[in-house]
């Protein structure tokens, strides 16, 4: 059994140390690319129109807070779980194999993609985005700081997932860091408000299926399509990508190109 004073210590260390690495990283690509680069990286903008500010900034500082503690909560209840051997977390690699590692590894960030589309699409109901989703569009002109920015409602339900996979799925436990770290990475680039990508990544059979910057920026000026984040893949299936996208990619490509 878990004592309560344990509990709260693990909180309180999970969320300082999560918000202490979301921060530093978050600051240093801001500081990087809409203030050292504001002029050097101007090519790669994807939104011509500045309209990041201070207001905006610590709007969205506020909320990343909150999803960052809801964040450690989750954490710390893995924690108490597999401490009380109630997961199907295991450091011994041999006793899964390695390809049932890749294989959950892989389905896990499957999952993840759906539960995120699914539900994202959902929040768009009129009867929710003004209640919960409207957070995070307060952010149009996305930047680094806009990545955590959600509605606490929406911040616990997007990673709620994590809980009853560690239960049921047999995992390896550097898997989970790997799979959160990934979707990190993923978040901050759909947020970064530059493209960085190549134009010929559009013609890269299993590449172009993946998402980019312009991908999700284009989601928070249209709002109607574009809802995945990992990947294209629920989007082009369902027929809720936004049918300018490839050619938005490819033009802003073709101005950074001409550019150089």
């Amino acid at each position: 059994m878990i004592e309560t004073s344990s509990f709260w210590i693990g909180l309180v260390q999970a969320f300082v140390g999560q918000a202490l690495t979301y921060f530093f990283i978050v600051s240093g690509l801001f500081l990087v690319f809409w203030k050292w680069g504001e002029q050097r990286l101007l090519k790669y903008r994807i939104q011509v129109r500045k309209r990041v500010d201070a207001k905006q900034i610590g709007f969205e500082v506020r909320h990343s807070l909150v999803v960052l503690f809801i964040g450690a909560i989750t954490a710390t209840l893995i924690s108490v779980l597999h401490a009380s051997g109630r997961t199907n977390l295991t450091p011994d690699a041999d006793s899964l194999g390695w390809p049932l590692i890749v294989a959950t590894t892989v389905g896990l960030l499957a999952f993840s993609d759906a539960w995120f589309y699914f539900w994202h699409r959902l929040f768009h109901h009129p009867k929710l985005f003004r209640y919960v989703h409207a957070v995070h569009h307060k952010s149009v002109d996305v930047n680094p700081f806009s990545s955590y920015s959600f509605h606490w409602i929406e911040g616990a339900i997007l990673g709620a997932w994590i809980v009853p996979a560690v239960v049921f799925v047999p995992m390896y436990l550097p898997s989970l860091p790997f799979v959160q770290v990934v979707g990190m990475a993923n978040n901050l680039m759909s947020h970064l408000g530059y493209e960085l990508l190549p134009p010929k990544l559009l013609r890269i059979p299993l590449l172009r299926w993946m998402n980019t910057s312009t991908f999700h920026n284009l989601h928070h000026t249209a709002l109607n399509g574009n809802f995945g984040l990992m990947s294209r893949f629920w989007d082009r299936l369902l027929g809720t990508e936004l049918s300018h996208y490839e050619a938005t990619f490819t033009s802003r490509a073709s101005t950074r190109r001409s550019a150089e």
